[in-house]
């Protein structure tokens, strides 16, 4: 197995959030962690790709229009923004970006970022430093198309003999294209779709590194068996993956010298119900795929881990359930919201901005509401972030004094948790007002916060 050397790929990161169940939580967590991302970097340019075919994430970002009519559906239609090539129309999504590229390769007269849109002028709440390769529903019928042009011969493909690897790795000529622009710092974030399509093939050969979201429910030795199997070739749960594994995309990756993401996180989500012991021989297998296999995980080269709990330590971070899943996080989701209200500071101006990314605002779309460009860029109210250089560096002591106080005390603390956390204004699509959300759901809002700095600070490690 190959996989991403960090000095060959011209960007600060790049992350691919899959799992190859469903129902693992990738969109929602791509969605804050994006977010949060970009909040604590505005020097960087954070661009979130959507491969999903349901295009919840780009609908999460994008929201609608005054016309209560969806962007992402216009926009995938090219009843809006459609970008012209020669007498070709494509639109400005991830399925007309690969046609494009499956028809005519990547032109060199054709600027990448004119299919990125910054995501900030659709939605004002979000920041100006976050783009997006929106996503399309009909990236499964150019899947079809693309997987046809991958696999043909060398006298019939205008890739010529390196047809499969050109397919394969067009999400990352995109990527490296852009990262190649003098003075930008991209990171990049990709919400996988949860097959094992030539879709999420192409988007796991653009990334360095994999954040592996996984349930209690999904934690089964069979689950593991079968993606270390399909994405590395280390496990052969049966003979039929062995007698056909020259059809499998890490043999065929192999082959054609197309590199594989390195695991840099394990996001396990438990039930309020779960212990230590649970589980305990599946983490016992992943350990003994580490120990046999390290090069397929994303560990310094000084650390040395000889036991299951120092590989946890570095490797996995817990995420419960009730913290997850609390109805602000979907709320925030469903209203185009940052998870955590931002103050916007009375005083802001221009430079306010001085640090954020702007190499590609001039060639992405506007919208069509035009007080939203006017938006300040708001400042997110936060206290420190765990140290960054420790992937698993302990949770900063944020609104311990709420979280760890007595029932009384709690409801004492409820205005400091709205004043500095959750306080709604008008111009947050997040309507609902704290009211109508328990004491518990606030605190636990504010709980993923803080593991959101968490994730997002260990991306800051090589």
């Amino acid at each position: 197995m190959e996989v991403v050397d960090k000095q060959e790929m011209p960007l600060e990161g790049s992350y691919a959030i899959w799992n190859n169940r469903g129902g693992s939580g990738k969109t929602t967590l791509t969605y804050h962690l994006a977010i949060k991302f970009a909040l604590k970097n505005p020097d960087k340019t954070i661009l979130l790709i959507d491969m999903c075919p349901q295009t919840d994430l780009s609908h999460a970002l994008l929201g609608d229009d005054e016309h209560k009519q969806d962007h992402v559906s216009q926009i995938g239609t090219m009843k809006k923004d459609a970008m012209v090539f020669g007498e070709q129309k494509f639109a400005k999504t991830v399925s007309g970006y690969l046609d494009l590229y499956s028809s005519q390769g990547l032109p060199n007269n054709v600027d990448p970022r004119t299919f990125l849109l910054n995501v900030s002028k659709f939605n004002a709440q979000l920041p100006r430093n976050l783009y997006l390769l929106c996503g399309d529903a009909s990236i499964e019928l150019i899947a079809r198309s693309l997987e046809q042009k991958r696999n043909q011969t060398a006298s019939v493909s205008q890739f010529g003999a390196q047809a499969w690897k050109s397919i394969t790795t067009s999400l990352k000529q995109f990527i490296g294209k852009i990262a190649a622009r003098k003075g930008i710092k991209l990171v990049v974030f990709i919400d996988v779709h949860s097959s094992c399509s030539i879709i999420s093939e192409i988007a796991l050969a653009a990334c360095d590194k994999l954040l592996l979201p996984i349930t209690d429910e999904h934690m089964h030795r069979n689950g593991f068996e079968y993606m270390f199997a399909l994405l590395y070739g280390f496990s052969q749960p049966s003979s039929v993956y062995y007698y056909y594994r020259h059809f499998s995309f890490y043999y065929r990756a192999k082959e054609h010298d197309v590199r594989l993401p390195k695991i840099h996180l394990i996001l396990k989500k438990s039930n309020r119900n779960a212990t230590n012991k649970d589980n305990q021989k599946e983490w016992e297998f992943i350990f003994e795929v580490y120990k046999k296999h390290p090069q397929a995980f994303n560990v310094a080269k000084e650390l040395d881990l000889k036991t299951l709990d120092e590989f946890k330590r570095e490797f996995v971070i817990d995420i419960s359930e009730e913290t997850s899943a609390n109805q602000i996080v979907r709320q925030a989701v469903r209203s185009h919201s940052p998870l955590l209200t931002v103050k916007k500071n009375a005083n802001s101006n221009n430079n306010n901005n001085r640090n954020s990314s702007s190499n590609l605002a001039d060639v992405s779309t506007p919208s069509t509401n035009s007080s939203l460009s006017k938006t300040k860029n708001p400042k997110i109210v936060r206290s420190a972030s765990p140290s960054p250089n420790n992937r698993n560096a302990s949770l900063p002591n944020v609104n311990a004094n709420c979280i760890h106080k007595s029932t009384d005390a709690l409801n004492e603390s409820s205005s400091l948790i709205k004043q500095d956390c959750l306080s709604l204004n008008s111009n947050n699509l997040l309507n609902d007002e704290l009211s109508v959300y328990t004491q518990n759901e606030q605190i636990n809002a504010i709980l993923y916060d803080e593991l959101l700095d968490k994730i997002a600070s260990s991306l800051n490690r090589t």
